[in-house]
């Protein structure tokens, strides 16, 4: 199963030479940027305005994914930016709330808020953080964040899709509205095809991890993963939403 959804996203991605180069060269420039020496206010910029563009193009493959596209998207730059502006207010103020959430629950267990993403992402480095604390809060942590995280992106997914479709910056919040979609594609359904996209950016960052004899290899194997875990997110997110588009399309022929 990774293996076919690999595949299928590799397919996507490479249609489109052009726009495959794009993406590689942000992702280049962005890991170039951070894994700098010492943090300037220069470094700050260059970050800041390649996670606009990647999240912005990414918003484009979740809309293009949604309408029914087999390849990268056109590179509509003011769209991008666009898109990646919201997108980037809407993961912020999500990731804010699970903040003091995850701040309310963890902090007298002695952890830190974001330690439990960190540990999950680079789990060969950050592993000790369990060793260094009391066994049941550690265990209460995992348990609490796990379900705090999952619970979050959940929502946090449709809400995205539901930016990338409408275009629409107050859409990404309307609850009722992300229930009602969910309800639609079904809860079980959502849950399933969602938790195989995590399972899967789980997998490629896992993968991250193992490090290549030589560093210029590493520093492509890198790349190539972050490629996947951008493009499986972004197309995870847009398959999923895709059945609302189709269901609707269906409606005025059976009405006929």
């Amino acid at each position: 199963m990774p293996l076919i959804r690999m595949k299928k996203v590799w397919d996507y991605c490479t249609y489109n030479k052009p726009f495959f180069l794009f993406v590689l060269f942000l992702f280049l420039v962005l890991n170039y940027v951070q894994e700098g020496v010492e943090w300037h206010s220069f470094n700050y910029v260059v970050a800041l305005i390649c996670f606009v563009l990647i999240w912005g193009y990414g918003m484009s493959i979740t809309r293009d994914r949604i309408h029914g596209g087999y390849r990268l998207p056109k590179l509509l730059i003011k769209d991008i930016v666009t898109l990646g502006i919201k997108s980037s207010i809407v993961v912020s103020v999500y990731v804010l709330i699970q903040g003091v959430i995850l701040n309310f629950v963890c902090s007298p267990l002695g952890f830190s808020t974001f330690d439990l993403e960190e540990m999950l992402i680079q789990l060969p480095e950050t592993i000790h953080m369990l060793f260094a604390h009391d066994p049941f809060n550690t265990l209460v942590f995992v348990v609490l964040g796990s379900i705090l995280f999952y619970c979050t992106a959940f929502f946090m997914e449709i809400a995205l899709a539901r930016l990338a479709d409408t275009g629409s910056f107050w859409s990404s919040f309307n609850l009722v509205t992300i229930k009602k979609i969910i309800d639609e594609i079904g809860w079980r359904n959502y849950a399933k095809d969602y938790t195989a996209i995590i399972l899967a950016i789980g997998l490629f960052a896992f993968l991250g991890n193992i490090a290549l004899p030589n560093w210029l290899l590493n520093y492509i194997w890198v790349i190539i993963l972050d490629l996947f875990m951008f493009a499986t997110q972004f197309l995870g997110i847009g398959a999923v939403y895709s059945t609302i588009k189709n269901s609707e399309s269906e409606v005025p022929a059976s009405e006929e």
